[in-house]
């Protein structure tokens, strides 16, 4: 099966569909220009635990295999006041695959950040957090 809308919600197999999904969400008008894969810097898994604050712009994310954490871009900055909740799909899945975007400026700077996950109980696909980023040199963020 490859990406496909099913009522208001969009499944998918693989990370090449959640890709196009965070390629075609546009948070707050931004175009995504490229989307990275997390992968575990410790034992290179792709699959996690995530929390999250939409408002404050910060998600950390929990290796399933070794339990490594780490904070998507920038969002480690913002932890302090940050109000983090569990990512949970609403078909109670707690593990995903993560995509993140980013929508860069004619400059070729990160503006905006959107956090991509695909439920890896039922493949459901959304954007859990979405954040703008307002400063340069943004070279160093990562998924």
């Amino acid at each position: 099966m490859a990406i496909d809308q099913r009522g208001d919600h969009w499944h998918g197999d693989t990370f090449a569909d959640l890709v196009t999904y965070v390629h075609v969400y546009k948070a707050a008008g931004y175009a995504v220009t490229d989307v990275g894969e997390a992968v575990c810097a410790d034992c290179g898994e792709r699959s996690f635990r995530l929390v999250a604050d939409d408002d404050e712009g910060c998600v950390q994310r929990t290796c399933t295999a070794c339990g490594a954490e780490a904070f998507i871009a920038d969002s480690g900055e913002f932890a302090g006041d940050a109000d983090l909740w569990a990512c949970e799909c609403p078909c109670g899945g707690d593990t995903f695959g993560v995509a993140v975007g980013f929508a860069r400026g004619s400059d070729n700077e990160v503006r905006w950040v959107s956090v991509g996950l695909r439920c890896l109980t039922d493949g459901r696909l959304g954007v859990y957090a979405d954040w703008k980023i307002d400063y340069t040199p943004t070279h160093d963020l990562s998924p």
